[in-house]
């Protein structure tokens, strides 16, 4: 199973994990439980000062045939204009919907 989420900062990422961390723990066997705990009171930091510095970072866990594995990578993008923002850049009408470009050509055809 695959899962992912955005976060807006390093800590946000890291406190995400340590719930779910601290959620399985009393499921783990002791030798993993003490390894989750471990890094839920400490070794996250470490994964916050990677993202801080554009690294990535994991945190696994396995027990008998089950293993998890949490990775922490920093994206960086560009927020998108809003199309319905008052003011769009120049280029945001060069890119309309398809759907809607076929109605207004339709529209103007007179069909």
């Amino acid at each position: 199973m695959l899962a992912s989420i955005e976060t807006n900062s390093p800590s946000e990422a890291t406190r995400w994990i340590r719930v779910t961390v601290r959620t399985i723990a009393t499921a783990l066997d002791r030798e993993t439980a003490h390894k989750a705990w471990d890094w839920v009171t400490y070794g996250y930091k470490e994964a916050e000062d990677a993202l801080t510095n554009g690294q990535a970072a994991t945190f696994a866990l396995t027990q008998q045939d089950t293993h998890i594995e949490w990775i922490l990578r920093p994206v960086i993008f560009l927020p998108l204009a809003h199309r319905e923002s008052r003011r769009l850049p120049a280029c945001a009408e060069q890119f309309s919907c398809p759907t809607t470009h076929k109605i207004a050509r339709h529209q103007a055809n007179g069909h």
